[in-house]
């Protein structure tokens, strides 16, 4: 979001960092909250013309910020299948 944000010109969301290793586990519940909370409002105004015909490259590969938003959501999914698939795999 924070990428997104500064592609758009748009005021930084302020997303705090992520907990570090030691306390993830303590902060985890309201770190999602935070990251929630700041993902709700930044791209509410912008209209769609606005995320799709600008490519941005944040290295070799280019986005356009629907894409970036596709991914940011696909991301975590796609890595949960994997941990699923994984611990099914040590019980088997």
């Amino acid at each position: 979001m924070v990428w997104m944000c500064e592609q758009l010109e748009l005021t930084d969301p302020e997303i705090k960092p992520t907990p570090s290793p030691d306390t993830i586990e303590a902060e985890a519940v309201a770190y999602l909250e935070h990251l929630l909370e700041r993902w709700r409002l930044p791209l509410v105004n912008v209209p769609d013309e606005r995320l799709e015909p600008t490519t941005y490259a944040p290295g070799e590969t280019r986005y356009w910020i629907d894409a970036m938003l596709e991914h940011a959501v696909m991301h975590p999914s796609r890595h949960e299948f994997q941990l699923r698939e994984q611990l099914e795999n040590q019980r088997t």
